[in-house]
């Protein structure tokens, strides 16, 4: 009978090892699982903390828009507004009025520095052709 005993303690012992084993594994995962839903939640709140900056930024320039929509309306009745309009967005001048458009000239460094320019076309072409030459020469 003695063997028997010992037989169902360790059996017993087994059993509870073995079921605070399973325990905590789940205990790990339900953790683990909850910190990935954290994390998710955190990058979502980001995402849309960002969306609603975004949002506000376009609400100000509606509004700045707006109110200087109101303004020109304001003013449409003017001749003056009306006049400043037509020069401005139309192109428009006075009788015996002359437009000059004054033009920059391209200085030398400008175009030096353009032409050492790595992605600018002569360096490029010139390394191009340098290469096919070299890979020629050597077939």
């Amino acid at each position: 009978m003695v063997a028997s005993f010992n037989k169902k303690d360790n059996r017993e012992f087994f059993n509870r090892n073995l079921l605070f084993k399973v325990v905590g594994i789940i205990f790990i995962v339900i953790i683990f699982a909850l910190a990935v839903a954290d994390f998710k939640i955190y990058q979502k709140k980001n995402e849309l903390n960002a969306q609603i900056k975004i949002y506000q930024k376009q609400i100000e320039d509606i509004k700045k828009s707006s109110q200087t929509l109101k303004a020109e309306i304001a003013n449409s009745d003017s001749v003056d507004y009306l006049e400043k309009l037509g020069y401005e967005q139309f192109d428009q001048t006075r009788p015996g009025e002359t437009e000059y458009m004054f033009v920059k000239p391209v200085q030398k460094t400008e175009i030096a520095s353009s032409q050492s320019n790595f992605l600018g076309g002569k360096f490029l072409s010139n390394w191009f052709s340098n290469a096919w030459q070299w890979i020629k020469s050597s077939f």
